[in-house]
């Protein structure tokens, strides 16, 4: 059989993603799909995705999904994670026959499980090239979720499975320079191309920062967020996401500005064992969990707060930095991995140590001098503007087109 399609339209090609995280599961790699599947349509390219089917999810329409084709797999469980799900392997043929009939140029794979195995089944038979977006630094993670292997062994294992799992797609891409220097060192030889996730900047518009800060909606079910100085995080509710230091920090804070509170928007397998850590320092009523909050009421919390607090020391990205900045609230966060390469120093805030004093007295700084906090959140929302979807977007078109081209030129004939 000679490869199928050797040609094809630039200009409108047919784009397959696959992932095993997507809405309802919210966390980065269902958000970094969303935002790039909007911008390739936007480009007037045609994109469908599969994904595992959750619990009492039928398919399109959850909040912040894309319209478009989205195929669910059936799929089970972890026992590592409850809230994450795998296509069951039987799915296959199923997953085979509906990507027949949509016909890809291309295929970029979004996770490294069950439908990644299927891809590549899949295009080595179709001779169709996979584009792998490497997400996670499961180096970082492997102590996480193998707790009682030695973290030699763990961290070892974590390596030779993203050489194993990335080495064979036709191009990788990495997030962050970062990224993409690990990747390397793992001895993945195939192209990487460093792609940031883009921030939409429409979804951050329209919001009035004064007026929110004066009647916002938020004060109306939790008035004891009235007339202080707010710290806002959004994220998951996660260990890794080393949110007791945000307890450190705060404590802290509080003996600068009494009146400070910390702003939690998330869930996560964390949620129970931080709020019970909240108790126990007595911090109730300077810690205000809310839970998951809809996409579209972010931009109303990032104008709200004062400052955006972010500790965490595993983000490939740190991109909800950027989605702050945008609202014009500068950012206070730990500069480790893709945080500190977002924030590329003291751009829209502060990039600082791991060290809770450290941090608390940049927080502090911006709390306590109206004109220097002026001037970074001035900066704040025109550094932003460096990180929008629309450019990020035409990045991995671009990336998209070399590929096709180059692999229709060496393609073998089946």
């Amino acid at each position: 059989m000679v490869q199928a399609c050797l040609w094809y339209d630039a200009a409108h090609m047919k784009v397959a993603f696959t992932s095993d995280v997507y809405w309802p599961r919210i966390n980065g790699v269902t958000v970094s799909t969303t935002i790039f599947m909007n911008e390739l349509r936007k480009l007037g390219h045609k994109v469908a995705i599969w994904a595992p089917a959750y619990p009492a999810v039928g398919g399109p329409g959850h909040s912040g999904e894309p319209a478009g084709e989205v195929h669910r797999l059936r799929s089970f469980s972890l026992v590592v994670s409850r809230e994450d799900r795998l296509p069951f392997p039987m799915q296959r043929g199923r997953f085979f026959r509906q990507i027949d009939q949509f016909k890809p140029d291309i295929i970029h794979v979004q996770t490294e499980f069950s439908l990644n195995m299927m891809v590549k089944v899949y295009a080595r038979h179709r001779s169709i090239p996979v584009v792998q977006t490497c997400h996670t630094l499961f180096e970082q993670y492997a102590t996480i979720y193998f707790p009682y292997l030695p973290q030699s062994i763990s961290r070892a294992f974590a390596r030779w499975m993203t050489y194993k799992l990335f080495n064979n797609a036709d191009a990788v891409v990495a997030p962050t320079e970062m990224m993409k220097t690990l990747l390397e060192s793992y001895g993945i030889t195939c192209p990487i191309t460093v792609v940031p996730t883009g921030i939409p900047e429409e979804e951050f518009q329209g919001v009035d920062r004064a007026q929110e800060r004066r009647n916002s909606a938020w004060f109306h079910r939790f008035p004891q967020l009235r007339g202080r100085k707010i710290l806002l995080y959004v994220g998951r509710v996660a260990k890794e996401k080393n949110m007791d230091f945000l307890l450190d920090m705060l404590t802290l804070t509080r003996q600068e500005v009494p009146d400070v509170v910390l702003l939690v928007t998330g869930n996560g397998p964390y949620r129970e064992g931080f709020e019970a850590e909240v108790f126990q320092r007595g911090l109730q009523d300077s810690v205000v969990c809310l839970g998951y909050v809809e996409r579209p009421q972010l931009k109303h919390l990032y104008s709200l707060a004062d400052v955006f607090t972010f500790a965490s020391i595993t983000e490939t990205q740190g991109l909800v930095t950027i989605e702050a900045m945008m609202c014009g609230t500068p950012a206070v966060a730990v500069g480790k991995m893709g945080t500190k390469e977002v924030m590329a120093g003291d751009n829209g805030g502060y990039m600082v140590d791991e060290d809770p004093q450290v941090f608390s007295a940049a927080v502090v700084r911006l709390l306590s001098d109206s004109a220097l906090y002026a001037t970074k959140s001035a900066e704040a929302w025109s550094y932003a503007r460096n990180w929008t979807a629309q450019r990020m977007g035409q990045r991995l078109e671009s990336l998209y087109q070399t590929v096709v081209k180059d692999y229709k030129r060496r393609a073998p004939r089946h």
